[in-house]
């Protein structure tokens, strides 16, 4: 355990990147940034760390001021939930925003189907009232960035009303309801699918759907759930390696704490490129004792597909700032 090198980070602020294993960009496909005057420090980081392309899953207004103000923006808009109780106006705003999305350069459209906004707005991915919205992403070629999932601890220590929130297994017909039936829309399941525990079952997507791919996205979550199986993890990335995209899920909050952003993508780089076996620099509340950082050392064949090459081969997103 090398608790001397975190030590020697944090008092550089996390300031100091480690050394890559590969010399190549790095898209960042999940990431959140709400408001262009909280921005800066995030990109700040994404740029000492080599983030050649970010994304701001936002608005499309606030996106478009953000790709102003920081040209490596990579625009991914949600939708408006405002009209969801009238199904034709619902569908009006929102293929509004996939057509306005797609003109602006788009190639994602964020939707967010947790267990928890389900619950309380009774709308799952496979609703009716989504038909007229996937019917104008398909037409216009664009893809999907989808979070469907939560984890394991949480069905066992937030979701406990089974009748309100479902099982964990639930959560996965909304997906392939979608995914069987727009085979032309590449869907991007954020969170290696919401179910990094279990390698097993996102094989199981993978292969039967090939329209499925997986971000990294989230830092506690990916680094607790895939550290505690590096060589099932690593051989998942290996065999899967076309179909998987790096992503962080940092989020530009007003007032960050001091290193919020660089201290993740440290993290990010040595967990993915590296054997290091460390304390985890920040706090996990769902860990089991303290956070450890088990890096599961990605071969150097690997990590550019999930850099960048994926990003761009499959959602058309340019490696570096247009």
């Amino acid at each position: 355990m090398d608790v001397e090198l975190v030590e020697r980070a944090a008092a550089e602020k996390f300031r100091r990147p480690p050394r890559r294993k590969v010399d190549c960009p790095i898209v960042d496909i999940h990431a959140h940034s709400m408001a262009v005057d909280t921005a800066a420090p995030l990109y700040e980081a994404a740029r000492l760390y080599g983030i050649t392309r970010l994304a701001a899953i936002a608005t499309l207004e606030t996106g478009l001021e953000l790709q102003k103000a920081y040209p490596e923006t990579e625009i991914i808009p949600f939708l408006d939930f405002t009209h969801v109780s009238d199904p034709g106006r619902f569908a009006e705003v929102n293929v509004g925003i996939v057509r306005r999305a797609q003109a602006a350069g788009a190639r994602l459209i964020k939707l967010w189907f947790a267990p928890r906004f389900i619950a309380r707005t009774g709308l799952r991915l496979d609703d009716p009232r989504l038909d007229p919205i996937f019917a104008e992403i398909d037409r216009l070629g664009l893809g999907v960035l989808v979070h469907v999932s939560d984890p394991d601890v949480w069905f066992e220590r937030v979701y406990t009303d089974r009748a309100l929130y479902g099982t964990k297994a639930d959560q996965y017909a909304q997906l392939v309801a979608r995914l069987a039936a727009h085979p032309r829309i590449p869907f991007l399941a954020a969170h290696m699918g919401g179910d990094p525990e279990h390698l097993d079952h996102l094989a199981q997507l993978l292969e039967q759907y090939p329209n499925l791919y997986l971000d990294t996205s989230a830092t506690k979550w990916i680094v607790r759930e895939l550290g505690k199986q590096p060589d099932a993890a690593r051989a998942f990335f290996q065999q899967f390696k076309d179909r998987i995209l790096f992503g962080t899920d940092q989020v530009a909050i007003p007032d960050p704490e001091p290193n919020r952003y660089t201290s993740r993508y440290w993290i990010h780089t040595l967990f993915w490129e590296t054997d290091t076996v460390c304390p985890l620099p920040i706090e996990d509340p769902d860990s089991d004792g303290p956070p450890v950082l088990r890096g599961i050392d990605l071969p150097a064949d690997v990590l550019p597909w999930i850099y960048y090459v994926n990003a761009q081969r499959v959602f058309g997103v340019p490696p570096a700032k247009t």
